[in-house]
């Protein structure tokens, strides 16, 4: 949502913070606005806060929408509209020295992506949170979230890796739980409707999505139920009871746990964007 070429409209900046080896701009687009083809030197982390716009590239178009966060990587040609409302987000840029430093971990910002996951969601609202803050800690709080999204964003690239070098039982197994999330799932019951042992699909799962199957469904629930925080008015029982939880406290502790804020606090920090 920002950029260095001169052709290009510069979005109207609210805040600009300094961290690291990063900088994050919270930008904003009007309706109607576009930007013309440019790129950007270092590779780019976009995190949309309200509102919703159009890319596209040679080969491709996304539609990104709030609290989705993409990764364009450096040096690629792409064009956006604004036609949906204004449109407001936060533009990540790493210097080159912290690429120097992260890229013996993690290819992810090398490699255009896009996420609408609610364990990253849930980190780049908080850094949104950081920026309003006016204490000398916020910047280092900011560096440290943004390590932590990095890394959370690898993880994901990798969980979500090329799925023909999986067993079609495995994709069976994992579209199930999608389909099913609202139910209670067991293992047993997983791996003999894909017809393999339990400790088969354990350690096959795992190992091709890093974590476990619970882990998995947990992680999907708090996506749903964050995607249901930001874009309905419906109570956190009734979510709590759509996504799996058992109850709204189980759920409360659980989004807390996974995203670092509160149901509560998430649904009004997304709000005030």
């Amino acid at each position: 949502m920002g950029h260095k070429t001169k052709a290009v409209l510069v979005a109207k900046p609210v805040r600009r913070v300094v961290a690291g080896g990063f900088t994050v701009t919270e930008g904003m687009h009007h309706d109607g606005s576009e930007l013309p083809w440019h790129h950007h030197e270092t590779p780019t982390i976009c995190f949309v806060l309200k509102g919703g716009f159009t890319e596209m590239w040679r080969g491709g178009s996304i539609a990104c929408s709030s609290s989705m966060m993409k990764i364009t990587p450096a040096g690629e040609r792409h064009w956006n509209r604004f036609s949906r409302g204004d449109v407001r987000g936060l533009l990540i840029e790493p210097d080159n020295s912290q690429l120097d430093k992260l890229r013996p971990y993690s290819g992810v910002l090398d490699e255009r992506m896009s996420f609408n996951s609610g364990l990253l969601s849930g980190i780049a609202w908080r850094v949104y949170d950081e920026m309003r803050e006016t204490d000398s800690a916020a910047t280092l709080a900011i560096e440290g979230l943004l390590l932590e999204l990095v890394a959370a964003a690898s993880r994901l690239r990798e969980q979500n890796g090329v799925s023909g070098r999986r067993p079609r039982w495995l994709e069976d197994a994992r579209e199930q739980i999608h389909v099913g999330l609202g139910a209670r799932p067991s293992l047993s019951g997983l791996a003999e409707s894909v017809g393999v042992h339990p400790v088969t699909l354990a350690r096959a799962f795992r190992r091709a999505f890093g974590c476990t199957v619970g882990e998995y469904v947990r992680s999907l629930r708090i996506e749903r139920a964050a995607h249901q925080l930001a874009q309905t008015e419906r109570s956190l029982a009734e979510i709590a009871l759509e996504a799996g939880f058992s109850d709204q406290s189980h759920f409360s502790n659980l989004f807390r746990r996974h995203t670092g804020l509160s149901p509560f606090k998430y649904r009004r920090v997304v709000r005030s964007a």
